[in-house]
């Protein structure tokens, strides 16, 4: 019988509250749409395999909660084409801000898989934190990474954000940090990178557009 719980790839002990919670939400949203929308038929394909609540510590001093719902690889197509309507849906319901992230498959080096040669890139693990980085920044993109090492030996990687996004994005930079984190458990900081003239040009634009 296809219901909320149906949408958590858990057996039913090991589903947690948060989770039957996403999935309410995401069952309910999809029963309210009629059968013709465009967004019902990549909505059914949207499933789960975990959340998690993690807390953010903001630049300006604030605290606040969002959500890391990590779904299978096989729904992230059709969670991309209507990736806006689910983030805005959710993050209305739960008042936080929400992460996708597909999971993927990471093979070591040392694993020897029988009849594969040669381990595939998409298999590795700076491919797989890469994808992270970019399921994370939507609906902006990565332009590029700049990574700092200090003395001490320690290393700052600084993730550049498309400028053109800044509006869309500018108050969820320290919400994307943390949320790679929890991901990965790795450190990274986002920051939008310098515009060229064109983009400059393009952004003078849609403000004339909006006045």
């Amino acid at each position: 019988m296809y219901n909320a719980r149906s949408k958590i790839l858990k057996k039913d002990e090991d589903k947690t509250e948060q989770e039957e919670e996403i999935a309410k939400l995401l069952y309910d949203y999809e029963m309210q749409l009629k059968e013709d929308s465009a967004i019902k038929k990549d909505i059914v394909k949207i499933l789960i395999s975990s959340v998690e609540e993690f807390n953010v510590h903001e630049r300006n001093g604030h605290q606040s909660k969002a959500m890391l719902i990590k779904i299978p690889y096989k729904s992230l197509k059709s969670f991309r084409v209507i990736r806006n309507n689910i983030v805005n849906h959710l993050e209305k319901k739960l008042n936080c801000q929400v992460y996708f992230v597909a999971v993927r498959q990471i093979l070591s080096k040392k694993v020897k898989t029988p009849g594969v040669k040669k381990r595939p890139i998409s298999r590795t693990l700076t491919h797989v934190y890469n994808c992270i980085l970019e399921d994370i920044a939507l609906p902006s993109s990565i332009v590029g990474k700049q990574v700092r090492v200090h003395t001490d030996g320690s290393q700052t990687t600084k993730i550049l954000l498309d400028p053109l996004d800044k509006e869309k994005v500018e108050d969820r930079l320290d919400t994307m940090s943390e949320a790679y984190k929890k991901a990965t458990g790795k450190k990274v900081r986002f920051f939008f990178a310098k515009p060229t003239k064109f983009q400059k040009a393009m952004a003078e634009f849609k403000k004339k557009q909006k006045q």
